[in-house]
């Protein structure tokens, strides 16, 4: 159904400043997000384009990143209404045939459960950006995975006042952006990692909705065990895993989940950890205890040693412990 967006691109192209057809599914204008150059009006880096059967909206100024269908509603509702519309009745009247292009299905119609994929609309994927890309460069040398759930904007700020008010962030501050969705694919927070290694602020966090700010619930099955670690980064390394991102998480939030496993950072030392860890075990939860061979501080840093997923995965199995035996064993790992 690309020829709807197509007409629905021309449509609206009366209202994007220097309009311009590059070539069969390119199209150029500057941008109306962020008003692109000031004093170089003939810069146009908004670009609509065609990837995967879908036409999606780029800015090279702003880093501003959607669909095509959101950057419709958010020039000209009324237009939007019609295309959702036009998209619908075309929808009906192809059921069931082989024949025509494939159908996308876009945010409107999204009603997501478990292991989908959520959309981000204000900034690029970390998979799609080069590998010679700092923040892409960045997330390779930590070996991070799954970088289609991670994204980069090279103005953090501008991210933040598209999805919450009230925030004094600083301009144009290159970051990796960590978006927490819920499990209907609802942004509830996002977390902003700094490119800059002389910035104090290297994580900012940013809550958009009034609930606990968790991420990956959009990516796990409660009826499985789900492991849960401190940071963001460290959860993607492990199988239907959640992060607390740092925050001290009402246990009784996950009340509801079949099993829970949590994964503190190994310091043995640091006073803060060890409460963390008695709380979660009085709390009734099974806590992994890190064995005496392991030295390095957390799950990135094991990974960075040499170690691989698997090993890692048998390693937390058989170091998983709970109620008197998890006291039992913590009294002897914080005196390791």
């Amino acid at each position: 159904m690309l020829y709807i967006d197509r007409a629905y691109i021309q449509r609206l192209s009366p209202q994007l400043e220097g309009f311009v057809q590059k070539k069969n599914n390119l199209y150029n204008c500057r941008c109306p997000l962020c008003g692109d150059s000031q004093k170089k009006t003939y810069k146009m880096r908004g670009f609509i384009y065609e990837k995967k059967n879908n036409f999606r909206y780029m800015c090279h100024n702003c880093g501003a990143g959607m669909s095509f269908a959101n950057f419709l509603k958010s020039q000209n509702v009324s237009l939007y209404e019609e295309y959702v519309m036009e998209k619908w009745k075309e929808g009906k009247t192809n059921a069931g045939s082989h024949n025509h292009e494939k159908e996308v299905k876009y945010d409107f119609d999204f009603k997501p459960k478990f292991s989908t994929k959520c959309q981000f609309d204000y900034g690029e994927r970390l998979s799609d950006l080069h590998t010679s890309h700092p923040a892409r460069h960045y997330c390779d040398d930590r070996k991070l995975p799954k970088l289609d759930v991670l994204y980069y904007t090279p103005d953090f700020k501008f991210v933040v006042d598209k999805v919450s008010k009230g925030h004094n962030i600083p301009k144009n501050e290159k970051r990796i952006v960590i978006p927490f969705f819920n499990e209907k694919c609802e942004l509830i927070a996002l977390q902003g990692r700094s490119l800059d290694p002389k910035n104090s602020l290297r994580y900012i966090t940013i809550k958009v909705k009034d609930v606990p700010k968790v991420y990956g619930l959009d990516r796990v099955d409660p009826e499985k065990t789900v492991y849960i670690t401190e940071g963001p980064f460290d959860s993607l390394f492990l199988d239907n895993c959640l992060a607390m991102a740092g925050s001290d998480v009402d246990k009784s939030y996950f009340s509801s989940f079949s099993d829970i496993v949590f994964i503190y950072d190994n310091e043995p030392r640091n006073r803060e950890i060890v409460k963390k860890i008695e709380s979660t075990i009085d709390a009734g939860f099974s806590v992994f205890l890190w064995p005496e061979k392991i030295k390095e501080k957390d799950i990135n840093d094991v990974i960075l040693s040499g170690m691989n997923t698997l090993e890692l995965q048998s390693i937390i199995s058989k170091n998983t412990h709970k109620s008197l035996e998890a006291k039992l064993k913590l009294a002897s790992w914080k005196r390791c």
